[in-house]
């Protein structure tokens, strides 16, 4: 890990020199300067310069004891943003997948994440003004139901902050803060595109402040697309015996393991479509009380078109016919060069639809009792829902046959107050107490026989059944202490209560078992310092621990697919973690802005799925296990640097984690292997322009290879299901028309570079849109 510790000091010595030149004036400038000017410093510009996520107060990003991340309109008017994940292209320690991107066809399962470090969307908190949205059945992310047309920035605040905010904070803390509507406004937004993937969408938002008091913010959002044309390859293995029926158009490839496959062709088009739309009151019952709430709901769906794409031939180059069934038909016994293959319909199924559901329920106080003492109080309820069929017998077809559907149901309830006051020191010592509940629940995973895959209302019986549910009840306090005008302590420490009970059912292997309530208690204090030896300067050091229950899914949820079935273990129990930081920020001088940090993570009790255990049929099993210990070094950086215009910048970024199992009892064989969804290098570089009426930008990141296999097995690229390193660039330009309408056209993977992330991604794709705004 030498690298790491070298390329750490590189990037922090520079910071260290400056400030330490710096530091001497600094002290007496900050005497000078009053405590209270110190902390409200710019804060008038916009939110964009206050944070709230970082100390559940607000702060300015350059105080925060982290290297934040604020992301505002001005930041994502140069790039086209469908998704979240679409606005975070360009921040060091993120490495997002699949559905988080708005090309990419929705569903929370096809998606995954990583923040500073640690992989998992379950172990990163996703929150909507402070609220949290991981799914109350496995913590995933449904990535439509974060509204991006409704905010006013959006905080990423990275590592461990169990101490704030509990549960799941590991890798970091996303948050989404609604704009506050204070006047009138609208925009109205239609778009369209095409070439790899074709797309249109209508989105809208409405705000306006009554004289009576009441605000309103509406939005809408509707997109649809064909997805593009190939996306999921049929690959087909050599089989024992005689081959009887040469063919031609199978193309030799091999998995991502290196073994032997064909492919015969491609599953065909997923089109898709997703909705949201929310609505959000805002009232002002006295000048020193404010509340709201509001709901917000989403709804996707994948399909597909019914039909499938075949590449075989015979050798007169008549197209093949593909038989149904793994008997009985001509595509058993197809010779390929001498080699069998077994081809079948079944093979070619995409077992669509999917469909995913959330909706959102919520409310805020917030009361001002005046002298620097401010009660804030959360509460919310979210529903989501998950529908997935799937065609389980060689005989099935397009058609028809016998399947099976998963309906999985889950709700979590949220709640929170805290209270912020001084103590002790007269504006330099602030504590906040607070109190939190969360209930989450699995109401009921149900996996029902269909008579037909295709028609969801053929079913026949329910065959397993997986319910139950969690409770954390919390309390915590945080004391923000100004040591001197320039020097900030941090100390927070929370206690949760975790509790879980459950059940599971089964028809084949037929059993009833119930889990009684078990609960773990959980402590995790966090300390970090930050010092400001220079206007423009900061270095910070922390250090804490943070902590994951198992989701209610792991504890009592199973999965199954043709070659897997996933169980679930109720005697989980929760991961933790401990980390240590330093890191700093500069502006050495005008115009200029780099930060840098280095950290360090012990995981323990890590939650791990052993696969590949034998059950005496084509399935093989899959059990989750709490057998590992890991860490992880990581290294991140990023730069914003004024050229010589105003109106032109460029921002960089760079990220390496090293991430190694240091303990598995489960399978010992991945001790000292890359942990997986945990790509080890990244870096983006990109320009931001905006010159009169003109704005636009341009990007481009590079990420190497993740590992998705525990023993890093699968390190063959460029074949279907493998996951590829990539350089992509994608650009933006928007023009101003008129003070009411703008134009703007962008593209997505400029250099139409082909890879895989499982599946095979979309090429070069363009996006027009026109608005209008008042």
């Amino acid at each position: 890990m030498s690298r790491l510790h070298s390329l750490a000091i590189l990037a922090l010595a520079g910071l260290i020199q400056n400030q330490a030149a710096w530091a001497a004036d600094a002290e007496a400038e900050s005497a000078a300067e009053t405590l209270e000017t110190k902390k409200t410093k710019d804060s008038e510009e916009t939110l964009g310069a206050t944070l709230v996520t970082a100390t559940r107060s607000e702060m300015q990003a350059a105080l925060a004891p982290a290297n934040v991340s604020v992301i505002t309109a001005d930041n994502t008017e140069n790039r086209l943003v469908q998704r979240i994940g679409d606005a975070l292209k360009d921040i060091p320690g993120v490495y997002l997948r699949g559905s988080a991107y708005g090309t990419s066809f929705p569903g929370s399962s096809v998606a995954s994440s990583s923040f500073h470090g640690v992989s998992g969307a379950n172990r990163s908190l996703y929150l909507v003004d402070g609220l949290p949205v991981n799914t109350g059945s496995n913590g995933n992310v449904d990535w439509n139901i974060m509204n991006m047309d409704d905010a006013q920035q959006v905080e990423y605040v990275p590592g461990p902050f169990s101490a704030l905010y509990g549960s799941g904070a590991m890798g970091g803390v996303l948050n989404v803060i609604s704009k506050v509507p204070t006047k009138r406004e609208g925009r109205l937004s239609i778009g369209a595109g095409g070439a790899a993937v074709e797309q249109w969408g209508i989105k809208g938002r409405y705000r306006d402040r009554f004289e009576n008091g009441l605000g309103i913010s509406l939005t809408f959002n509707h997109m649809d697309s064909d997805n593009w044309a190939v996306s999921d390859y049929v690959t087909v293995a050599t089989a024992s015996g005689a081959a009887t029926t040469p063919v031609l158009g199978a193309i030799p490839t091999t998995t991502n393991q290196g073994e032997r496959r064909f492919i015969v062709g491609d599953k065909g088009r997923r089109p898709w479509e997703q909705n949201n739309a929310s609505l959000h009151l805002y009232y002002d019952l006295t000048p020193q009380t404010q509340i709201d709430g509001g709901m917000a709901w989403s709804r996707s769906e994948v399909s597909d078109t019914g039909s499938y794409n075949s590449y075989l031939t015979r050798t007169d180059g008549t197209p093949l016919a593909i038989g149904v069934g793994s008997s009985g038909n001509v595509g058993n016994n197809l010779n390929v060069g001498g080699a069998r293959l077994n081809v079948y319909e079944q093979l070619f199924l995409h077992s669509l639809p999917s469909i995913e559901d959330t909706r959102r329920y919520f409310g805020h106080l917030k009361h001002d009792f005046g002298h620097d003492v401010k009660l804030s109080v959360d509460f919310q309820y979210m529903q989501h829902e998950t529908y997935s069929p799937f065609a389980n017998a060689a005989s099935d077809s397009l058609t028809g046959g016998t399947g099976q559907l998963t309906v999985t149901p889950s709700n979590r309830i949220d709640a929170n107050v805290a209270l912020r006051f001084p103590f002790l020191w007269e504006q330099r010592n602030f504590l906040t107490v607070g109190f939190g509940a969360n209930h989450s629940e699995l109401e009921g995973q149900s996996r029902y026989a269909l008579g037909n895959w295709r028609n969801w209302d053929s079913t026949t019986a329910r065959t397993a059944l997986g319910k139950g549910e969690s409770s954390i009840y919390s309390a915590y306090l945080q004391d923000e202490l100004w040591i001197l005008p320039n020097l900030i302590a941090h100390l927070g420490v929370r206690y949760d209560d975790w509790s879980t009970s459950g059940m599971n059912v089964s028809t084949s292997p037929s059993f009833t078992r119930i889990y009684q309530e078990r609960s773990v208690g959980q402590f995790n204090p966090k300390f970090s310092l930050t010092w400001l030896p220079a206007d423009g300067y900061k270095l910070f050091a922390s250090t804490g621990w943070a902590f994951r229950p198992p989701t209610n899914f792991e504890l009592y949820g199973n999965t199954q697919t043709s070659s897997v079935i996933t169980e679930p273990n109720p005697g989980l129990s929760p991961e933790t973690m401990h980390s240590w930081e330093v890191g700093g920020e500069a502006t050495p001088i005008a115009g200029t802005t780099i930060a840098a940090s280095y950290f360090h993570h012990y995981i323990s009790d890590l939650i791990y799925a052993k696969s590949g255990i034998p059950t005496g049929s084509l399935q093989t099993l899959t059990e989750r296990q709490n057998a590992g210990k890991a860490e992880v070094e990581g290294v991140e950086v990023k730069l914003r640097q004024k050229l010589y215009w105003d109106w032109l910048h460029f921002n960089g970024t760079y990220t390496l984690n090293d991430s190694v199992i240091t303990e598995n009892t489960a399978n010992p064989r991945i001790v000292g292997k890359q942990m997986v969804q945990l790509p080890e290098t990244m870096f983006s570089g990109g320009l931001d322009i905006k010159y009169d009426q003109w704005s636009g930008g341009i990007i481009g990141r590079y990420v190497s290879q993740p590992f998705f296999n525990d023993q890093n097995l699968d390190q063959v690229t460029g074949v279907p299901g493998s996951y590829d390193p990539y350089f992509l660039v994608d650009t933006r330009i928007a023009y101003q028309a008129t003070k009411n309408i703008d134009l703007s056209f962008s593209v997505n993977n400029l250099l139409d570079r082909e890879y895989s992330a499982f599946y095979l991604q979309a090429g070069r794709t363009v996006y027009g849109e026109i608005s209008y705004s008042f």
